[in-house]
């Protein structure tokens, strides 16, 4: 049962995706990216601690970064669940946090600013 939960719900998200990259700044184009938001928010820890070590250096960057990542985590997932719940409700156009997803701006300035 809990297969078929998992494997429905993934077919779901890349569906939503799919439909979501074909067609800019609507309802779905939301929903997609608050499904992808809420399930990659964890990915804002290696992000951060590798941004924080190429501005500062490494010791900071696992110190530092790790907490920064978490907190940024934490708030992307948030944000992601906004937006998956929300997503009727216009603006479609205007992410909570830029990037607007948690894979991109690794070859940018860290995502503070």
């Amino acid at each position: 049962m809990l297969r078929k939960t998992v494997a429905l719900l993934l077919v779901s998200f890349m569906a939503v995706s799919v439909v979501a990259l074909a067609e800019d700044n609507n309802a779905l184009t939301k929903l997609g990216r608050g499904l992808a938001n809420a399930a990659t928010g964890i990915v804002e820890v290696p992000k951060q601690i590798y941004l924080v070590s190429k501005e500062r250096e490494p010791i900071t960057g696992i110190t530092y970064g790790t907490a920064k990542g978490i907190c940024y985590g934490l708030l992307r997932t948030g944000a992601g669940v906004y937006d998956a719940v929300s997503f009727p409700i216009p603006p479609y156009d205007k992410p909570i946090m830029e990037p607007e997803y948690a894979f991109e701006g690794w070859q940018s300035e860290p995502a503070e600013k």
